[in-house]
């Protein structure tokens, strides 16, 4: 019984992972108001914390790390694609483009991960994942291609979207690829790192450039600041991203792709209920379908858990 609950780790780990991230973009619009939308500094602040939190737990035992004989530079590569230039590229998106559209867009990823992972990593998914992944997507695009453009949304939100999308769906093969042989931890630990480093020093430069660096903390000791940094930097940064990583190492590749797309629904109907973004029919029927995907990929992943048990205790 324990073996088999063990089995349903992943695909939870990977749940938790897409409901944190499916609350990021309120705290990402909230917090970079307080700093009038420089995407570099709110950045800065997230991974310095995470980065901060990764290493208290390390040099307090928790976690361990063991990068001896290892491909160190597929974790530096997987860095740069992601935190480096994806989350710079979609924190810079919310000035441009309402959370909806910027959640209906990050739902390109799975279609991509799982046509990068054919030649990457010879994955190939069942025809039963790729019926539902389609679903979920179809769902989700639906509300663009019918609804046409979003109110507040513009052509750079978008450019800066699919940005976004096309960095984190390669980082996401690779970081498949990496989890044969780096942990979780040790993954997370290296990209939160470069994050830190890279914007901590791209933001500091910038103020000293422009003779700030005497006002760099006025304006952020409010809870309108320190409230999202601390969700983005720890529980997202740090919790959501261990999550996804274990799961990715160790789902198939359309499962733990389409399930993430709940992120993308918990985003939409975060932008309609609480940032009181443009309400219309279309986006819950969109929302519905791709639930409903969701729904369909993680049976599809209990049926083949459920089998597995089975013929390994016949």
């Amino acid at each position: 019984m324990i073996s088999r609950t063990r089995q349903y780790l992943p695909l939870i780990a990977n749940l938790v992972a897409a409901v944190i991230f499916g609350f990021a973009m309120l705290f990402i619009k909230t917090g970079i108001q307080v700093v009038e939308f420089d995407s570099v500094k709110f950045l800065a602040f997230r991974f310095t914390i995470g980065f901060l939190v990764l290493t208290i737990l390390l040099i307090t035992g928790f976690q361990k790390v063991d990068y001896k004989d290892k491909p160190v530079y597929m974790l530096l590569l997987c860095g740069c694609l992601n935190p480096l230039t994806s989350q710079f590229l979609e924190t810079t998106a919310v000035a441009h483009a309402p959370t909806s559209q910027i959640a209906l867009f990050f739902n390109l990823i799975p279609i991509l991960v799982v046509l990068f992972s054919i030649p990457i990593n010879r994955e190939i998914p069942t025809g039963r994942q790729v019926f539902f992944m389609i679903v979920s997507i179809s769902g989700l695009l639906s509300i663009n291609l019918i609804g046409g453009q979003m109110e507040g949304g513009s052509t750079v939100g978008i450019i800066l979207i699919l940005g976004a999308v096309f960095a984190i769906s390669v980082n996401r093969v690779f970081i498949r690829r990496a989890s044969a042989r780096f942990t979780a931890f040790e993954t997370i630990y290296i990209t939160t790192g470069i994050g830190a480093l890279g914007f901590s020093s791209a933001t500091l430069f910038n103020h000293a450039a422009q003779g700030r660096l005497n006002s760099f903390f006025d304006g952020l000791w409010t809870p309108y600041f320190i409230i999202p940094i601390l969700y983005m930097g720890i529980i997202s940064t740090v919790l959501a991203f261990l999550c996804f990583t274990y799961a990715m190492g160790r789902l198939p590749i359309a499962v733990s792709s389409s399930t993430g797309m709940l992120a993308s629904v918990i985003s939409v109907f975060v932008g309609i209920f609480i940032l009181n973004e443009t309400f219309r029919l279309i986006d819950v029927i969109g929302a519905t379908i791709t639930f409903l995907g969701v729904l369909g990929m993680s049976q599809s992943y209990n049926a083949s858990l459920s089998n597995r048990f089975k013929t390994r205790n016949k």
